[in-house]
């Protein structure tokens, strides 16, 4: 069975939540490992990847890897991130060191706010040097979605793009990340973002 998100997602109806399976036994699941070889996924495992919860998982080490495609869909860059997070109650940071294939770098870091939730939705905030007013950000099951206005270099011009991120969890401690760069109105370029824990 396929259900969508609670009312807060209803403006955007493309994103639904599986929640098809259950949880499973423990008594019964098998074991992580076999033979010092982790063991593939179950079906349960793909359809309860757990909670995302920003507070454990941007915590400590992680890293990334993303591509950077045009509007047309070209890739134009590749990266990696080294990410470094910490939480003391609801306030958190989260480090991040960028590497480009072209070898340029960057730095960013993100102030972190998780605020009350609203009928059954997890809400965060979130600011950072290069993002105009506030991030905004909802969560629901493994699923958690940003809004925000980015302000990008482009030689000697400031652009500024909202960026519509989409995080999904995934099994074995992954996260998924699709986000669409608009300029007034229009896709302009999209990235693709795997998170891993160290």
């Amino acid at each position: 069975m396929i259900q969508r998100k609670p009312a807060s997602f209803e403006s955007h109806p493309d994103t639904v939540i599986d929640t098809v399976g259950t949880e499973p036994d423990e008594s019964t699941a098998p074991s992580a490992e076999v033979n010092g070889v982790a063991a593939p996924p179950t079906p349960e495992d793909l359809s309860n990847p757990g909670e995302l919860l920003l507070e454990e998982y941007f915590r400590g080490s992680l890293y990334a890897d993303g591509v950077l495609f045009d509007r047309r869909g070209r890739v134009r860059r590749r990266f990696h991130v080294d990410m470094q997070g910490a939480w003391e109650a609801e306030w958190g940071t989260l480090q991040e060191s960028f590497l480009f294939d072209d070898g340029e770098r960057q730095q960013r870091t993100w102030r972190l706010h998780r605020l009350p939730p609203q009928r059954g939705v997890r809400c965060y905030e979130a600011s950072a040097d290069d993002v105009v007013g506030l991030a905004v950000g909802h969560a629901a099951g493994a699923e958690l979605r940003w809004n925000y206005v980015l302000e990008l270099a482009l030689g000697a011009r400031r652009v500024r793009v909202r960026m519509d991120d989409r995080m999904y969890l995934l099994d074995g401690g992954r996260l998924l990340n699709r986000t669409e760069m608009r300029k007034f109105g229009v896709r302009v370029a999209s990235l693709l973002i795997v998170f891993g824990r160290n």
